[in-house]
């Protein structure tokens, strides 16, 4: 019962320790709400992902607040209605749009309160799992984590996503104590929270069914609440995914869920060095700082009754990263392993109690417990001082940006040029991994910083087939990038068919004629215009 024991670390904090742990708790959540103030702009590491949710939140602002009906701008000719997960942080910014008026700053607040209500319990967990000193270095280590200080600000789910599940992982670990319904539904409740918030979290279900089988063996199958809270912790996420993947069919938008591959296949298999590096970088580097593996490891020499839900715990999390392989080892899925934080934070605070603790074992007294408990505290300064190199470094990246600079530039530049219901045509990502699998290819940002819609093509699909494909469907203003203009042979086609409105650095604006949807014009479509020359490309249809 590691709650049941742990109790006398509870309110323990006091005197000089106790000042720091508020030093640390407010400089953390300063940190957290340094980068609010700032709209949506090229200042981001995922900026795809930002001006996603950014347009998701405009759209229930201006089109109407249906929470099952998200939309986004990148919508072509369809209602703009995509597959994702609940719109939990886009549905509440742009009810507060109705009472603020409209400030991107909103959905950076709330993912910042998100991030400190994360902290806030995790420091509450930690307090009764490990003895004080402990505890403090486990919470310092978590609230200064540089992937996390990142995402603090950052408009993307995983702030929501780890507040939820550290709620799950609390009332689990009370309920596989007490045994009480009322911890176990509060844990089946919170697990359902972060799956709806993001999918990864599914992983949640290994832990919560360990803890229940742990607990009641065999009986489990007899259990009424047992099957309460599976319902409850499987059935909305359900419902929810079953309704997203019905809006993907409609129109064919996703988020990445249903037009992307995730999960362990052969074609992963046979490149195992991929996945295994990917995964691995990201966890040294993100997770654990490097110093931080050896005192993880050091937990072990904590008794097993103490370490074993934390350990189960982060191998739920590895469990997932395995069986998303195809994603989980991306170097742009950096941030999926914010999961492995928490887990690996308390593990490193039960290593330092290890060595730090010179009232058990054989060695309790004299140089070599000296000896490890000054390698306790070299590892945990270092592995501070990790975290807060990456978060340097992840700051450093989010405030130089030189190419998405010039494109947020020259799209605020071209978006006068364009009317305000213009459909705009931009260039997304590969259609295809390296695997020959599936890649949710589109790229949101120009959409965002020109506030139009239109549409996305894909990298291989670049043509001048392509491009009437998406005139003809209503697609009008092209923003034609780098990679667009340095294809002499494609450009050679199009550049006598289309008329340049306006040049920008590196990119330029084309008008690519009226659409077949009612637009007064007496320029020749670039069909028209194809048709005249003979034209003889075969246009593929991808757009729903």
């Amino acid at each position: 019962m590691v709650f049941a024991r742990s109790r006398r670390y509870q309110g323990s904090f006091s005197g000089s320790a106790g000042k720091l742990l508020l030093a640390v708790l407010l400089i953390a959540c300063a940190l957290r709400f340094a980068f609010v103030w700032h709209p949506t702009d090229y200042h981001s590491v995922a900026a795809w992902r930002e001006s996603d949710y950014t347009q998701i939140a405009r759209s229930f602002f201006r089109e109407g607040m249906n929470p099952f009906l998200p939309r986004i701008d990148w919508r072509g000719n369809t209602s703009g209605v995509v597959e994702m997960e609940l719109p939990v942080i886009p549905w509440i910014g742009a009810q507060l749009y109705r009472i603020f008026g409209y400030h991107e700053q909103l959905l950076r607040g709330l993912v910042a309160l998100s991030s400190i209500g994360g902290l806030l319990v995790f420091r509450r967990l930690s307090s009764r799992l490990l003895p004080p000193h402990a505890s403090l270095f486990a919470t310092t280590a978590f609230a200064f984590n540089g992937l996390l200080l990142s995402l603090s600000t950052s408009i993307q789910p995983e702030s929501l996503q780890l507040l939820m599940t550290l709620l799950a992982i609390t009332a689990a670990f009370e309920w596989a104590d007490k045994g009480d319904e009322p911890s176990l539904l509060r844990a089946a409740a919170f697990t359902a929270g972060a799956i709806l918030v993001k999918g990864s979290s599914a992983y949640l279900g290994l832990v919560l069914g360990y803890l229940v089988l742990k607990r009641l063996g065999l009986r489990a199958a007899t259990q009424q609440r047992v099957y309460v809270a599976t319902a409850i912790a499987l059935l909305p996420p359900l419902a929810w995914y079953l309704w997203a993947h019905h809006n993907f069919d409609v129109t064919g938008l996703s988020l990445g869920l249903s037009n992307e591959a995730h999960f362990l296949s052969w074609d992963v298999l046979r490149h195992p060095r991929g996945i295994v590096t990917g995964n691995l970088v990201a966890e040294v580097r993100d997770v654990f700082a490097a110093a931080g593996l050896p005192l993880a490891a050091a937990a072990f020499l904590r008794p097993w009754d103490r370490i074993e839900r934390t350990t189960v715990w982060y191998a739920a999390v590895v469990i997932f990263y395995i069986v998303a392989a195809d994603t989980s080892a991306d170097g742009w899925a950096f941030y999926y392993h914010a999961n492995s934080i928490p887990p690996v934070c308390l593990l490193m605070g039960f290593g330092f109690a290890a060595l730090t603790d010179r009232a058990q074992g054989p060695l309790a007294s004299g140089r070599l417990a000296g000896f490890k408990s000054g390698a306790a505290y070299l590892l945990a300064a270092v592995t501070l001082g990790g975290f807060l190199a990456r978060g340097v470094q992840l700051a450093w990246l989010r405030n130089h940006q030189p190419v998405l600079e010039e494109l947020y530039r020259c799209c605020r530049e071209f978006a006068p040029a364009v009317p305000p219901h213009g459909k705009i045509v931009v260039r997304g990502g590969r259609r295809l991994d390296w695997h020959g699998h599936g890649v949710a290819y589109n790229e949101s940002m120009a959409f965002t910083w020109t506030d139009r819609k239109g549409f996305n093509y894909a990298h291989e699909d670049f043509s001048a087939a392509k491009l009437e494909e998406i005139a003809r469907l209503g697609g009008r203003y092209w923003i034609a990038k780098p990679q667009d203009l340095e294809d002499k042979a494609v450009m050679s086609r199009i550049t006598p068919r289309v008329s340049l409105i306006q040049r920008c650095g590196d990119y330029a604006l084309y008008d690519l004629g009226p659409s077949r949807e009612g637009t007064s014009s007496n320029h020749p479509t670039l069909r028209e215009k194809l048709d005249s020359e003979g034209n003889t490309e075969t246009p593929v249809r991808t757009v729903r």
